[in-house]
This record gives C-alpha cells, sequence and structure tokens, in this order.
C-alpha cells in the first residue's frame, strides 16, 4: 500500500512540476492588461558603423499613437510620426493590424512629396527609414498564425525566462524567433530573429519595464542587426494612456496632419 502511495504520489508532483507548452505560456502572455489606447514620445538612437568600422550616431524624435480594439474588423491601428530633426520632420508610418489572418495595411506619408505611399506585403521586410525595424516588425501577428514551442530556459538580466520557438505558417519575413519571456509577469525581455537560411540575424531586447498603474511600459528597445553592427534605440520619454483617441487620427487625413 505504501508503495502505491508513493507511487501516486510521485506521478502527482511529475504533473505538478511539468513544463507549460509553449503556447500557453504565449496565452498567459496575451493576456497581460492592455490600455485602450497609447500615446507615447520617445527618443531614436541610429548608431551605425562606416567602412572604417568607425561609429555614428544619428538621434530621431517620434511620436507614437496606438488605438486597440476588443472587437470588430480591427485589432489594432498605430499611427508613428517623426518630430525631430528638421529634414525628417513629419515622415509618418500608418499601420492598420486586422482582425484575423488578413494582412496589415500600412501607408508611409512623404512630407517633401506631399505623398500617401502604400506599403506593399512584398516590402515589408525593408527597413523603415534607416532603422533596423523593417515594416513588418511593426505588424502585429495573430497567435495562431505561428506554432510555438518551449526549447529551454535561460536568464536575462536576472530574470529567469522561458525561451520559445515561435515558427510561422505563414508567408512570414523570418523563417523563427525565438522569445524570451520572463516567468515572473509574462513579459517579452528578448527575441531573436531567424532568415530563411536559419540564419540568426537581428536581435531585440527590452532590458526594462516599468509599471504604471496597471500596465507595463518598455523603458527601452534595442534593435541589433548581426549582419551589418547597426544598433537602433528606442528610449521612452513620456506616456498616456486611455485619453480616447480617435479614429479619424488613423486615417490618411490623420497621417498628413502634422
Amino acid at each position: 500500500m505504501a508503495r502505491i502511495s508513493l507511487a501516486l504520489l510521485f506521478v502527482y508532483l511529475s504533473i505538478s512540476y511539468a513544463q507549460p507548452s509553449g503556447k500557453s505560456i504565449i496565452l498567459k502572455m496575451e493576456q497581460q492588461m492592455k490600455p485602450v489606447d497609447i500615446e507615447m514620445d520617445f527618443k531614436m538612437t541610429l548608431i551605425s558603423k562606416n567602412k572604417k568600422n568607425k561609429k555614428k550616431t544619428h538621434f530621431r524624435k517620434m511620436k507614437q499613437f496606438e488605438k486597440r480594439y476588443q472587437d470588430g474588423k480591427f485589432n489594432s491601428k498605430l499611427l508613428l510620426r517623426f518630430i525631430e530633426p528638421k529634414e525628417v520632420r513629419g515622415y509618418s508610418l500608418l499601420n492598420w493590424d486586422w482582425a484575423g489572418e488578413k494582412n496589415d495595411d500600412q501607408w508611409l506619408y512623404i512630407p517633401k512629396l506631399r505623398k500617401v505611399k502604400r506599403i506593399k506585403p512584398s516590402e515589408i521586410s525593408r527597413n523603415f527609414q534607416g532603422t533596423e525595424f523593417t515594416y513588418g516588425d511593426f505588424v502585429g501577428r495573430e497567435v495562431n498564425l505561428d506554432n510555438y514551442e518551449l526549447i529551454s530556459n535561460d536568464v536575462f538580466n536576472g530574470d529567469e525566462c522561458y525561451l520559445i520557438r515561435a515558427t510561422p505558417n505563414d508567408d512570414s519575413s523570418y523563417k523563427a524567433r525565438i522569445l524570451w519571456i520572463d516567468k515572473k509577469f509574462y513579459l517579452i525581455r528578448k527575441i531573436e530573429f531567424y532568415n530563411s537560411k536559419d540564419e540568426k540575424v537581428k536581435i531585440l531586447e527590452i532590458p526594462n519595464y516599468v509599471k504604471n498603474n496597471q500596465y507595463w511600459t518598455p523603458t527601452k528597445i534595442i534593435m541589433e542587426n548581426l549582419l551589418n553592427g547597426n544598433i537602433t534605440e528606442m528610449e521612452v520619454l513620456k506616456v498616456s494612456y486611455d485619453q480616447g483617441l480617435k479614429d479619424n487620427l488613423f486615417s490618411e487625413k490623420g497621417l498628413k496632419r502634422f
């Protein structure tokens, strides 16, 4: 009888301490409380290397507006706008993230030409205005567009993380991504991007978050291109939530407005 009890206890403990699945971790991360809308000011630092391996640094000041939808045709709408310096002032990117598996729509406003250019699906792997972020990096992804596999555990900035390999079911810009999600708060801390040859080509890191009321906000995002050594850093300067942003801000007319 004692043997049976010990065996049952062993089975119980094995089940209790079993690792969660990759998808269950992603779904828990998706359950984080999110604001209805966000207005954010941030500084973007572009660090590049010339042929002599010397670093050059350029700065950009930007504004971000985002609105999320609980139901209807859209998951979210995003507007990014360059504020400084003068030579890029007014350049803006608008992204509509449709609900379901429909491709996102993107438009770029070019103030010098006073023209709105639609970003084609074939162009989303191109870099966005000299940064190490592509147009596709601003595109939202439905959870069911990827397969998830928990491959390991590791530590990032002192925090224990799950490492999850996300493999796309569609024609994504990347063959795979490895997501580092911290075990305490279920926040993304790092993403490794792999190309069609399964080579690691970029790394995104989020060193720290702050919690404003009920919402987590990254204070800095760092994207490093492993192929050319360039780095783009985004540092949050100011953020406001749930202000009731109007839909007309996220339109072609709103894209041109400055």
